[in-house]
C-alpha cells in the first residue's frame, strides 16, 4: 500500500521521539507496519529489538500478521514463539511476558513482589468472590452496606494511582475508605497466599521490577525501539512503564487520537499527552488527517460535533470519498416504534444482515431492538451481553485447569470441589476455610490430611477423598497431554457433560455442549507445545481476552453493541440509538465539563464507525421503571448542521405497519407526531404496588381493551376463565392470568 506524504514522514523518523496524531481510519496501523518493515529491511535494525504495544488481542494479532507478511515470514503463534521477530502484543500480555522472564531469573523475595513464575490471573469475578468472602467472614460486614463491587472499584483506583495497600491508610477520610483499607490489606494477603494477581497487578508488578536498575538496563538494551498504539488510552502506570523503557535511547513512537479517548472509567488519562510533550519536548509531531473509510459527509458531521470540545486538538480530517448521503434522523413517538423502524430498514435494505451495526450507550439499552429483531426473524448477535468466557460451563472448566496448574488457587478450588455435585456442602467448605485461615494451610494440604479434620463426618471426608483422587489424576495427566486433551479428560472423568445438561431443554443442552466443544477447539491451537507449557500459555491468553477481541465475523447477522465496544470496528450502515439528553450524554456527565467532553468523543467514535450510511434515532417517550419518561433531544443532534440531516419519513413506516393500534394512537401536527388524547391511551399508571393484583375476572370479556403498565394497550383475543391471550399494541400476543396480572380494563 503506497503511503501518503505524512505517513511517509512518520515511517522514516526512527531514532528520536515521534508523536503521530491520527484520526479515525487514517491507516495508522498500516503506517506502523510500514515503519517496522523500513526499520528492518532498510535500516538493518534487529527485529527482536522492536517492541510494539496495542490495546486488544485482536489488534495485536492483526499487527503481527501484517508485519509477518511484509517480512515474508510465518506469523508467530504467540509472543512466546516469536523467534527473531518484533515483540508485538497488548499492554497486559507483554508485561506478563516480561514478568515471567524476570521471575525465571530472580526470586520473588529478591524482587520483593511476592510472586512465583506459575502465578494465575484473577478476573473480575474472581476478585469479587475473594472480596465478598473477606467482607463477610473476616470483616463481618453486610455486603448490602459495603458492596464488593464498590470496594473493588476503590482498590482498582488505588492500584492505578500506584497506591499500595499499606499506603492506602493515608487516603482514609470516610467510613467507606476505612473499609477499603482493611479489605485491601486482606485482599493482598489472599493474592500472595494463592500466588495470584489481578489485572491491575500485571501493571503494578511490572512497574516494580523495572524500577530495579539492573533489570531496567537489561530491557532497555533488549528493546531499543518502542511503538505504542492508542496512546490516549494509557493510564498512569502504563505511561510510567513506557517512560522507563524509553528513557535510555528515547526511540519512542506513539499514536495519539484525542477524539477517541473514551476510557476514563478504565483509568485512561488524557493528561498523558501533556506529560509526553513535557518528557519528550524534542519529539517530531506528524498529523495523519486523511480518512480512508468514511464518506466526506460522515467526516463532516463527526467533525462538527467533536469541534465543540475545548480540549480537542485542531485538525482537518478529510477524505477522497465524495459519495453523498444525508444522516437519516428517526424521531419516533416511542421506543417500540424506534426499534420497529430500525428493524424494518434492516429488512428492506439490500445486502447482508452483517452490513448493519446497531449502537447504544449501555448494554441494557439493547432489549427493545432485540425483541423487534426476534419478531422479524432477523438474526442478530449482541457483543457481549454474556461473554463466552463468562458462561458458567466455561468458567467451571477453566477453574479446573487453573487448579491443576496452581493448586493454591483457592477461588477456583472452591468453584470446582463440588462441581459436579459430590455432596461436599457449604458447611464442609466453611471447615476447610477455617483450617486455611487459622493454621496457614493451603486447600491441597488440608485435603491430603482430611482424616485429621475432626469437624467433618465420615460422609464428608469420603466425598472430599473422591474429589482428591480425581484431582490428583488430572494433575498427573496435565504433565502428559496437551491442554485440549486435558479438557476432554476433565469432562470425561467428572461426567461434566451429563451434569451440565441435566434438567435442561434440548436447545439449552445443545448450546452448552457446543460451548464446551468450542473451548476445546480454542485449546487445540496450543497442541504443538509441551503439555504444561500449553496449559500455562492457554490460561494466560484466555485470561487476557477482552470483549473487543471476540466478535464472530463468520455468520450473517446484525451486530448490536455498546459504543465503547465498537471502537475498533467499522460497518457499511450504522444505527446510533437512544439519542436523548440524560441518556446520551448520560445524566452523570451533565454539568461536568470533562465528562461531557468524553461523551462527545463517544459520539464521534459512534459516527465514524459508519462507512456509507448513518442513522440516528431518539424516542419522544420511553417506558422506564414502570413509568413513561420524556427526555429532550440530545444536544449532540443539535450540534450537527441541520442541512446534513434528513428526517426519516414516519408515514412511510406507518403505511407498511398493518396495525389498527398505531393509527388509532397517532396524530400529526406542526410539531410532528403525537398521541391522540383519547380514553384509549391517556390513562396513566403510578408505580405498581408490591402486592399482586386481585382483579375481578367477571369484569373481563373477549375483545375487551385493556392496559398493562409494561406492555401498554391491548385486546383480549382468547379468554378461558382466568387465562387470557392479549394482543398488545406492538403485535405481541401474551398469555397471562388476568386475575393477578396488573391489567386494567379501558372503557
Amino acid at each position: 500500500m503506497p503511503l501518503n506524504p505524512k505517513q511517509e514522514e512518520a515511517k522514516n523518523h526512527i531514532n528520536w521521539p515521534l508523536l503521530i496524531i491520527a484520526w479515525a481510519w487514517s491507516w495508522k496501523t498500516a503506517t506502523l507496519t510500514a515503519r517496522v518493515e523500513y526499520m528492518i529491511r532498510e535500516r538493518n535494525i534487529n527485529s527482536a529489538s522492536i517492541l510494539m504495544v496495542t490495546f486488544t488481542n485482536k489488534a495485536a494479532s492483526e499487527m503481527r500478521e501484517r508485519v509477518a507478511k511484509t517480512l515474508w515470514v510465518e506469523k508467530p503463534r504467540s509472543i512466546y514463539a516469536k523467534w527473531n521477530f518484533p515483540l508485538i502484543g497488548t499492554f497486559h500480555s507483554i508485561w506478563i511476558y516480561i514478568l515471567k522472564e524476570v521471575l525465571s531469573k530472580y526470586s520473588s523475595e529478591e524482587l520483593q513482589i511476592w510472586l512465583r513464575k506459575d502465578f494465575i490471573i484473577y478476573d473480575e469475578q474472581d476478585k469479587l468472590s475473594v472480596l465478598k468472602n473477606i467482607l463477610k467472614n473476616r470483616l463481618n460486614l453486610d455486603e448490602k452496606e459495603f458492596p464488593a463491587r464498590q470496594i473493588a472499584f476503590y482498590i482498582s483506583n488505588a492500584k492505578n494511582n500506584l497506591i499500595t495497600a499499606k499506603w492506602y491508610e493515608k487516603e482514609i477520610d470516610s467510613t467507606i475508605k476505612e473499609v477499603v483499607f482493611k479489605a485491601y490489606l486482606e485482599y493482598e494477603k489472599d493474592l500472595i497466599s494463592n500466588n495470584a494477581i489481578d489485572f491491575d497487578d500485571i501493571l503494578i508488578k511490572t512497574y516494580a521490577v523495572l524500577r530495579i536498575w539492573r533489570i531496567l538496563e537489561e530491557y532497555q538494551e533488549k528493546y531499543k525501539y518502542l511503538m505504542v498504539d492508542e496512546y490516549q488510552d494509557t493510564n498512569l502506570v502504563q505511561y510510567e512503564i513506557v517512560k522507563l523503557l524509553a528513557s535510555k535511547y528515547r526511540n519512542l513512537a506513539v499514536v495519539w487520537d484525542d477524539s477517541q479517548s473514551i476510557y476514563s472509567w478504565r483509568w485512561a488519562d488524557m493528561r498523558n499527552i501533556i506529560n509526553f510533550k513535557k518528557d519528550y519536548s524534542e519529539a517530531l509531531v506528524v498529523k495523519l488527517e486523511q480518512n480512508y473509510r468514511s464518506t466526506k459527509k460522515i467526516i463532516s458531521w463527526a467533525n462538527a460535533v467533536i469541534s465543540k470540545n475545548n480540549s480537542w486538538i485542531k485538525k482537518e480530517l478529510w477524505t477522497e470519498n465524495d459519495e453523498w448521503s444525508h444522516i437519516q434522523y428517526i424521531e419516533a413517538p416511542d421506543d417500540k416504534i424506534e426499534a420497529s423502524i430500525i428493524t424494518q430498514i434492516i429488512k428492506e435494505k439490500e445486502g447482508d444482515y452483517k452490513d448493519n451495526l446497531v449502537l447504544y450507550r449501555t448494554n441494557a439499552q439493547s432489549r427493545k431492538i432485540e425483541e423487534s429483531l426476534l419478531m422479524a426473524n432477523i438474526p442478530y448477535r449482541v457483543i457481549w451481553w454474556m461473554k463466552f468466557y463468562d458462561r458458567a460451563e466455561i468458567k467451571d472448566l477453566l477453574a479446573y485447569l487453573r487448579v491443576i496448574f496452581n493448586p493454591n488457587d483457592t477461588v477456583s478450588m472452591k468453584r470446582i470441589i463440588n462441581t459436579p455435585t459430590r455432596k461436599i456442602w457449604a458447611k464442609s467448605i466453611e471447615v476447610l476455610d477455617h483450617y486455611k485461615e487459622n493454621f496457614g494451610l493451603t486447600y491441597p494440604q488440608i485435603i491430603e490430611n482430611i482424616d485429621e479434620v475432626e469437624e467433618l463426618n465420615n460422609w464428608a471426608k469420603s466425598a472430599i477423598k473422591t474429589f482428591n483422587t480425581i484431582f490428583e489424576d488430572l494433575v498427573l495427566k496435565s504433565h502428559k497431554i496437551v491442554v485440549s486433551e486435558l479438557l476432554r479428560e476433565i469432562v470425561k472423568i467428572t461426567k461434566y457433560d451429563e451434569y451440565i445438561t441435566e434438567w435442561l431443554s434440548q436447545e439449552e443442552k445443545t448450546s452448552k455442549l457446543e460451548n464446551i466443544d468450542e473451548l476445546v477447539n480454542v485449546a487445540t491451537e496450543y497442541n504443538g507445545m509441551e503439555p504444561r507449557e500449553s496449559l500455562a500459555i492457554f490460561l494466560e491468553e484466555v485470561s487476557l481476552i477482552t470483549d473487543m477481541d471476540t466478535k464472530d465475523e463468520r455468520s450473517d447477522y446484525v451486530t448490536l453493541m455498546t459504543i465503547h465496544t465498537s471502537k475498533w470496528l467499522e460497518q457499511k450502515r450504522v444505527f446510533l440509538t437512544w439519542l436523548e439528553e440524560w441518556l446520551f450524554p448520560s445524566f452523570r456527565s451533565i454539568g461536568e465539563a470533562a465528562a461531557l467532553e468524553e461523551e462527545r468523543r463517544l459520539m464521534y467514535v459512534a459516527m465514524t464507525r459508519a462507512r456509507e450510511e448513518l442513522y440516528i434515532s431518539r424516542a419522544s417517550e420511553r417506558f422506564n421503571f414502570w413509568d413513561y419518561v420524556r427526555n429532550p433531544e440530545s444536544r449532540f443532534i443539535k450540534e450537527i448542521p441541520k442541512e446534513h440531516i434528513e428526517n426519516y419519513d414516519l408515514w412511510n413506516f406507518l403505511s407498511k405497519w398493518n396495525s389498527y393500534f398505531w393509527w388509532n394512537r397517532l396524530s400529526w401536527n406542526s410539531e410532528g407526531f403525537s398521541w391522540f388524547n383519547t380514553s384509549f391511551s391517556n390513562e396513566t399508571f403510578s408505580k405498581p404496588k408490591v402486592k399482586v393484583a386481585d382483579n375481578d375476572i367477571s369484569q373481563f370479556n373477549l375483545w375487551d381493551r385493556v392496559n398493562h403498565p409494561k406492555f401498554w394497550n391491548g385486546i383480549i383475543t382468547t379468554l378461558s376463565w382466568e387465562l387470557a391471550t392479549i394482543a398488545f399494541t406492538w403485535k405481541w400476543a401474551v398469555k397471562m392470568n388476568i386475575k393477578i396480572a396488573p391489567v386494567r380494563k379501558v372503557f
